[in-house]
């Protein structure tokens, strides 16, 4: 899926992220911060190694990855995954292929291509402006993040 344009307020969030496939379990702190005209995540282990960096101005993603991560592991894919679970449907029906689709039901976002369905979004907390446990489940590529928010605070710009 394409990276959608930033957007705002300006915030810093912090969250823990559990990936699990094939026969691998991970976890990663995320430190995000975004407003109206940028995105920059870093990823850090959970002893504090740096994994990544990625800054993206809605024009051109630059990012930096550490040995550390695993190859099959993309930061762009991570900003990607990240918006599918919290930025608003209209602009991500924006960047969509002509036969994808992203719908909404309660608490739930699916992602389809053709008939397929691509990834699965539950909200296990609700909360309209930023929930703070999720599940994401990728069937494509065959994996699954469970995120819990630590901290979100809005930010002067």
């Amino acid at each position: 899926m394409p990276i959608a344009q930033p957007l705002g307020p300006a915030r810093r969030i912090v969250q823990q992220i559990n990936a699990v496939w094939a026969d691998r379990r991970e976890s990663m702190l995320a430190v995000l911060e975004l407003d109206a005209r940028h995105i920059a995540m870093s990823g850090l282990s959970n002893d504090g190694l740096s994994l990544f960096n990625l800054t993206y101005d809605g024009n051109t993603v630059v990012s930096d990855k550490s040995p550390l991560l695993p190859e099959s592991v993309n930061p762009e894919f991570i900003i990607a995954d990240l918006q599918l679970v919290y930025w608003p449907i209209a602009e991500l029906q924006k960047k969509l292929p002509a036969d994808w689709r992203l719908e909404a039901a309660q608490n739930k976002r699916i992602l389809t291509a053709g008939n397929n369905k691509q990834v699965e979004v539950n909200y296990l907390s609700a909360d309209p402006d930023w929930p703070k446990a999720v599940e994401l489940v990728n069937f494509r590529y065959n994996y699954r993040l469970n995120i819990k928010t630590i901290s979100y605070e809005l930010i002067p710009e």
